[in-house]
């Protein structure tokens, strides 16, 4: 483990660096292709999927038709990823762009966008929506398994964001980011949910909770939209690391590279004036942080997958 720092407000002291200079409208859902060793990363408003080697530093960009998307989960065939966007849950084939649907638990409601979704410890999909006003707690968290008609987990919430896992796959923790809370919950086997509970509530200056990863030791590593940073949580939500960014929005986090060693984060251009955006010289780009704990490998998603 690295050696970490410690800054005059006594968390570990972190510098990130640029990676890519995506210049993102809206980075978002990064993740770590085990099976590609890339960086793999949604622009959901100006949609595309972009990927990069930290090997040889090619990044790689693949246009889409629809916006907005809302983010990218890989599968046990490194040609295809999972995505969500207007229509549902769909998986793409990065070879052909050949897009098929897997679910649309929302069915077309009106209002209702797709948003974060990831694979838990056990092969499951969870997949959250938000009110297109992001003012109506009209957002929900849904879970998908093969064979089985999707399930409504939980609702109540503007915007779901981050879902995440601790390391035996136990616990969920989602990002209620209207809300500007983390919930934790606990999971049953049946994949039902249990003793909700706030990890940590932000104050207005420290932006919105967007996306989420775990840790090897089981912190929760949270991005701030409209915070500048990233923010490491206990699993009893003490804040015990900080990471500052030259990026106001800052939108998730995941574990990656051979050794789940370093921290890739992805930001956002949306919505920010020129003024802002000179203030913000980072905004749009992949960044990495080597923060001195490990992650865990993501799950990708067995395929086939279908829903019921």
């Amino acid at each position: 483990m690295n050696t970490i720092a410690i800054d005059r407000f006594g968390m570990p002291a972190m510098t990130p660096r640029a990676a890519v200079a995506a210049a993102n409208e809206l980075g978002e859902s990064v993740l770590w292709s085990v099976a590609n060793q890339e960086v793999f990363w949604i622009d959901g408003f100006a949609p595309a999927i972009h990927r990069w080697s930290p090997a040889t530093s090619r990044h790689r960009v693949v246009p889409l038709a629809a916006a907005p998307l809302g983010m990218i989960v890989a599968t046990t065939d490194p040609n295809s990823v999972v995505l969500t966007d207007r229509d549902g849950v769909a998986l793409f084939d990065l070879e052909s762009g050949t897009r098929t649907g897997i679910a649309d638990p929302e069915r077309g409601r009106d209002g209702i966008g797709y948003n974060d979704a990831k694979v838990d410890r056990f092969g499951r999909l969870w997949v959250g929506t938000y009110d297109a006003s992001e003012v109506e707690p009209r957002g929900c968290l849904w879970l998908l398994e093969h064979g089985r008609v999707p399930r409504l987990a939980e609702s109540g919430m503007a915007v779901v964001n981050g879902p995440s896992f601790s390391p035996d796959g136990r616990a969920i923790y989602i990002s209620d980011s209207i809300a500007r809370r983390i919930l934790a919950f606990d999971v049953k086997e049946d994949g039902s949910l249990a003793g909700r509970r706030v990890l940590a509530q932000f104050n207005a200056d420290e932006g919105l909770p967007d996306g989420l990863t775990v840790d090897a030791q089981g912190s929760v590593w949270c991005a701030h939209w409209d915070g500048g940073r990233v923010t490491r949580f206990s699993p009893q939500g003490e804040r015990t690391a900080v990471i500052r960014l030259p990026a106001t929005r800052v939108t998730s986090v995941a574990f990656g590279g051979p050794e789940l060693d370093t921290l890739f984060i992805t930001t956002a251009r949306y919505g920010l004036t020129e003024a802002q955006l000179s203030g913000s010289p980072g905004a749009g780009s992949l960044f990495l942080v080597k923060p001195g704990v490990c992650g865990i490998a993501a799950t990708p998603l067995l395929l086939p997958f279908a829903c019921a």
